[in-house]
This record gives structure tokens, sequence and C-alpha cells, in this order.
């Protein structure tokens, strides 16, 4: 089934990996496009996690032929980051159906050590019993 142009209504925003090797190698990202997508939920598998149900559900983008997008790229759609699955285009359509899975990004955990203490001496010691 192709889809119209009129279907794709939501704006999806293209990173792509840059390396930056002049002081040691640095990964960043980079927007490259901005498109036009449809998005269509796949089934996800879901997971009982420590009383919590955690979703893991695939998003498909339908958007039309470009050669910006690769495996590697990040899709960035309402604010939430997308990593590409598989990737299959047909320029004679001139559509590509992306399935991506959304990036969860866990915050860095909080550890103090002894020595931001007052007074406390620059080794860091566990506590417990």
């Amino acid at each position: 089934m192709s889809y119209q142009a009129g279907f794709r209504n939501e704006r999806v925003t293209i990173r792509n990996k840059v390396v930056a090797t002049a002081f040691g190698e640095t990964t960043t990202w980079q927007d490259v496009a901005t498109v036009w997508a449809a998005k269509t939920w796949k089934t996800g598998a879901r997971a009982m996690r420590e009383g919590a149900l955690d979703a893991y559900d695939k998003v498909l983008f339908r958007m039309n032929w470009n050669d910006i997008v690769t495996r590697e790229s990040l899709l960035v759609c309402e604010g939430k980051t997308y990593q590409v699955l598989s990737l299959e285009g047909q320029r004679q359509r001139n559509e590509i159906e992306i399935l991506a899975q959304e990036v969860v990004q866990e915050s860095p955990a909080y550890s103090p050590s002894m020595s931001n203490i007052s007074g406390g001496s620059t080794r860091t010691q566990e506590f417990g019993g």
C-alpha cells in the first residue's frame, strides 16, 4: 500500500553521527534534515519488571526517498528519539520505510564521594553491613 503525501503529517528530524578526532575521538549527533513522515505504531513486546509495565514499542516511519537517512541515523519525532532497526527504500516508488525503536536514555546515577564532604579525605569508602 502506497501512502500519499497527505498522510505524512509528522515532522521527523534526521540526526547523523559526526566523529571528531582533533583531540581524541569524540562522537556527536548533528541534525541534517527535517522531513514529513507517516508514523505507524507496530506491536511491541511488553514486560513486567518490578511491578511496572515497560513498553518496548516499535514505530514504522514512511517518508519520501532520500539518501540522508542511514542505518546508523537517529530519528527525532515529537520530542522522542528513535534508533533505526531496519531500512528499506525504493527510489522508483519515492518511498523509504524505516522500522525504529525509541531510545531510552538513563540519567546518570548520583554517587557522592567522601571528598565532597567538608573535612573528608580524598578516599571514598562504602558503608553498609
